[in-house]
């Protein structure tokens, strides 16, 4: 008991002296930042390039549409914005002409919210643009648990690098799939889904061996708040490029993003580490203080190879803690994707804003989400290392802000009169900012009670909340049929009620402590004076065998108890 109180206390001292700022684990987290923009580009860019690359009439369609808060706005200006749009509609794109339009009377047209003329080259129906946008969900539904396995097995690092890798190639060729045959394209849809599939899983573990605890909400919280960037910016570039890109506008989007991939993975290869033990450049009192944090062997090597511990999937799968977080996960999930699926829509619809006005107020959303991340990580990490509230009392409070705000807020949208645009932005606006304070909660939660089965556990959660994507934009399209206010209101009302289930099993249910199933066997509660000095000890023979991947904890743990063994069966003779 004396060795661990005398570990506790080094390591309280580390944490005191050692600063995030300037850091290696800082760099890390930086690097997922960008990572993470980058996936969620890459993975999102399609639902705005699908508006400019399909004709207007979306296979024969009549698009013309009477906005749910402009019913009554003025029936004279509506029949003849009506108009005008059948007439643009009937134009053939060849006898477009600059005096076709310039004699066309666009001001009415716009009084009533009508978007850009974007004349597309594809002729899908709305059935088919459903099946594409679809695509991608089906194939990151199956490669989620793939992702933590694959990190142990090979490590986080190379895991991240060929996902990347894999998804900038498959973006950079999407164009020409596309007009090359749109079964095609729908196939590597769903393979862009499989690659980005193990991305989280894999980020989840290489994050659990570089974050200390105390600074676990910070440092998950700005890396993947890169997501939210990546969908803030896509959505105003998207609008940019499919006006003014190059090869006919809407391929430039697609060629941008996965231009960038590139790049992130050229600088991820260089700079980007497993853990603290393989970076190449990490100052040795950071090592130090991380490792020991984390309870971890200091050593570079680690003994003889052994067999791997089983993942207690049953174990796992019959866990409250684990189900709390699982049914958390879907609930945000379940919010974040009708709002980033609806958002575009209920502005259209209720707001009658412009495509090029919707890029911009869709994107602003995201920018306070990618706020409320790091201020939630920050301050529930302050509050843990002051005292003021336990471990799971800040993943619980967490939760209730984030999903108990972002319901009130969704529901307060729904009693906004027709001419309060401001307001209605505003409530978007911070109801999805809100909720980013779920990063401090579930999502870090995952390595509070397993830390080293993180991203597998994280995995199946993920594959779980892949059915709120699959879901929501379908009840959502069968609740606003005509998109009027009051079915919006009715999705609000669904949505709110799934944040508000989730955030309360959560707080009911949820654990911050390392769940039994995912703690070593090794009992280090043993008072004997001779046991003590043998868990701080490897030996020199087995320090020169080389190292597994992953496997230093076990591996060193493992040594511990064989010596721990035989010191029994030494006094068992005496």
């Amino acid at each position: 008991m004396t060795a661990k109180i005398e570990i506790n206390s080094s390591s309280s001292s580390s944490t005191s002296n050692h600063r995030l700022l300037g850091s290696t684990r800082l760099n890390i987290a930086f690097l997922c930042f960008f990572g993470c923009a980058i996936i969620y580009s890459l993975r999102s860019n399609l639902s705005f390039a699908i508006v400019c690359m399909v004709k207007d009439d979306g296979g024969g369609e009549n698009k013309t549409k009477i906005y749910g808060c402009n019913n009554n706005y003025n029936n004279e200006k509506e029949i003849i914005a009506q108009r005008q749009r059948r007439e643009l509609n009937n134009i053939k794109i060849n006898e477009i002409s600059e005096s076709s339009l310039n004699n066309t009377n666009f001001q009415e047209f716009n009084n009533v919210g009508a978007a850009d003329i974007i004349i597309g080259e594809f002729d899908w129906s709305k059935q088919l643009q459903g099946q594409i946008l679809g695509a991608f969900f089906f194939g990151y539904l199956t490669s989620q648990m793939l992702g933590g396995i694959l990190a142990g097995r090979f490590g986080a690092k190379i895991v991240l690098f060929v996902a990347v890798l894999a998804s900038s190639l498959i973006s950079i060729i999407s164009p020409g799939m596309a007009r090359f045959n749109v079964a095609i394209f729908i196939s590597i849809r769903a393979l862009l889904g499989f690659t980005q599939g193990v991305i989280f899983p894999a980020m989840h573990s290489l994050l659990s061996g570089w974050a200390p605890p105390m600074e676990r909400g910070i440092l998950t919280g700005l890396s993947y708040a890169g997501a939210q960037v990546g969908n803030m910016l896509v959505m105003p570039l998207s609008g940019l490029l499919c006006r003014h890109g190059l090869d006919g506008g809407w391929p430039s989007i697609f060629y941008l993003f996965g231009a960038i991939g590139l790049f992130w993975c050229l600088f991820w290869f260089l700079i980007g580490a497993d853990s603290p033990q393989k970076h190449k450049t990490i100052k040795e009192n950071e090592k130090e203080y991380i490792l020991e944090s984390l309870g971890k062997n200091k050593e570079n090597n680690s003994p003889i190879e052994i067999k791997r511990r089983p993942i207690p999937l049953y174990s796992i799968l019959t866990s409250k803690p684990v189900w709390a977080i699982f049914v958390g996960h879907f609930a945000g999930d379940w919010g974040s994707y009708t709002m980033a699926l609806g958002i575009p829509s209920f502005l259209n619809d209720v707001l009658g804003l412009q495509l090029t006005s919707m890029g911009i107020v869709s994107a602003l959303p995201y920018l306070a989400y990618f706020a409320f991340i790091n201020i939630g990580g920050h301050f529930a990490d302050k509050l843990q290392q002051k005292g003021v509230f336990s471990t799971l009392n800040c993943r619980r409070l967490a939760m209730l802000i984030a999903f108990g705000g972002q319901a009130l807020m969704l529901v307060a949208i729904g009693y906004c009169g027709c001419h309060q645009h401001n307001l209605v932005i505003l409530l978007l606006i911070l109801s999805t900012g809100i909720s980013g304070f779920q990063y401090a909660g579930f999502v870090v939660n995952y390595m509070d009670i397993c830390p080293e089965l993180s991203g597998f556990v994280l995995g199946i959660g993920n594959t779980l909340s892949c059915l709120a994507g699959l879901l929501s934009p379908i009840i959502m399209g069968w609740l606003t049929p005509n998109g009027s206010k009051e079915e919006w209101l009715l999705v609000f009302y669904v949505t709110a009620f799934i944040l508000v289930v989730g955030a309360l099993i959560f707080s009911f249910f949820a654990s911050a402590e390392v769940q039994e199933w995912a703690k070593e066997d090794f009992d280090y509660s043993s008072n004997d004076a001779e046991n003590q000095e043998k868990q701080q000890k490897i030996s020199v023979e087995q320090q020169k065998l080389p190292l597994l991947e992953n496997d230093i904890t076990t591996q060193f743990v493992l040594q511990q108890r064989e010596d721990c063994e035989e010191i029994g069966r030494r006094k068992e003779k005496e």
